[in-house]
């Protein structure tokens, strides 16, 4: 299954667009000055300032011409400064200030957003559709007969390989499926390793040797191609995602029961729902059932006297409103289903979790 092309053109002509439609609106805690550290992105500054830290190219005078148009980096001291009655930053000089403009350093400048969180995931785990497992060649085991394998050993393998080929080897983290059980988004895969296809002694026998490992490799893990869609985009511009029903986190992107800042998930809307690279939603967290007693005298007693009385009510429960608790980009589409970047959360991000504008996912500065 591989992701949906991206359109670059038309993508920064929207980004322009819709940013310049928007009022910029400042924190109200917003510093007057701030340096920038290690570890540092573009949305992170961005969000000290603005409540919506998505418009920072009018913040920043974003020139979409560029191709880094912010070149900031760490050390710098940036300024907040008016011009036309519009907030921007500056970076600070010792003989004042000027403004941010492409130049050239030896480190690298702060990024739109983390990178490296991005590029170590699509690195390691893949969506498939289901017959893409099915169909690929799989690991029998080595000479020894053992059922786990490590580096620099000949292993053999069922199905059909390349010689002096070099394969991924996967291993399946379970189907995707939505809060209703619905399946139809595909298949989590992680690679564990990759391995180097000697020879084929058999008809549907070949042999190949690890060449690297991230776990121990296992009697049926999957061989396929490395993937080629595995690079990412240099430069993000993220921007307010189309309205979209019924939009929920599908899974966390690792093995794990909940995600946090920086931090993958699957979310299940994709290309064929208008979804773009760069796209942001908010994560709303399910408002909990409480009953009303009302006037009750079990609300004025303790909780030890009335918990169960809270157990044993069959009654309705009123639901509380959802939360806004953080906020996602999709940076990979494919057609049912996209990957996403947690950019920034106040509670941990967990599966069934409902989707929301981000306009409205006001999380606290």
């Amino acid at each position: 299954m591989k992701p949906q092309g991206r359109r670059w053109p038309g993508l920064l002509l929207a980004c322009c667009l819709g940013v310049q439609a928007q009022p910029l609106e400042l924190n109200e805690a917003h510093p007057g000055r701030y340096t920038v550290r290690q570890g540092d992105t573009l949305w992170d500054i961005s969000a000290r300032f603005l409540k919506s830290p998505w418009l920072w190219p009018r913040l920043w005078q974003a020139n979409p011409q560029l191709a880094n148009p912010h070149l900031i980096y760490p050390g710098d001291e940036l300024v907040l400064i008016w011009v036309d009655g519009q907030p921007r930053l500056v970076r600070a000089e010792p003989f004042g200030v000027v403004r941010l403009s492409p130049r050239v350093r030896e480190e690298p400048a702060v990024a739109t957003i983390p990178l490296a969180a991005i590029a170590n995931f699509t690195g390691s785990h893949r969506i498939l559709a289901p017959e893409q497992m099915a169909q690929a060649p799989y690991i029998l085991g080595d000479q020894q007969g053992r059922m786990l394998m490590s580096k620099d050993e000949n292993l053999y393998v069922r199905g059909h390989l390349n010689p002096n080929e070099t394969y991924g080897v996967y291993r399946s983290q379970g189907e995707l499926t939505d809060r209703s059980g619905r399946a139809g988004f595909g298949q989590k895969a992680a690679l564990v390793g990759t391995v180097q296809a000697l020879d084929q002694p058999g008809e549907r026998l070949a042999r190949v040797r690890v060449s690297s490992l991230r776990q121990e490799m296992r009697q049926g893990d999957r061989l396929l191609p490395l993937a080629a869609d595995g690079a990412i985009a240099a430069f993000y511009y993220p921007r307010p995602g189309p309205a979209i029903d019924n939009a929920h986190v599908l899974a966390m992107g690792r093995e794990a029961a909940m995600a946090g800042r920086h931090d993958v998930v699957f979310i299940n809307k994709g290309g064929d729902d208008g979804l773009r690279a760069g796209d942001l939603y908010g994560v709303l967290k399910p408002g909990p059932g409480v009953y009303d007693y009302g006037d009750s005298a079990l609300n004025r007693l303790s909780y030890a006297d009335t918990a169960g009385r809270y157990l044993r009510n069959t009654g309705p429960a009123t639901t509380l409103p959802a939360a806004p608790i953080a906020r996602l980009m999709v940076f990979r589409v494919y057609p049912h289903v996209s990957a996403a970047l947690v950019l920034d959360s106040e509670e941990p991000v967990r599966s069934h979790y409902p989707l929301a504008a981000v306009q409205h996912a006001g999380l606290r500065p």
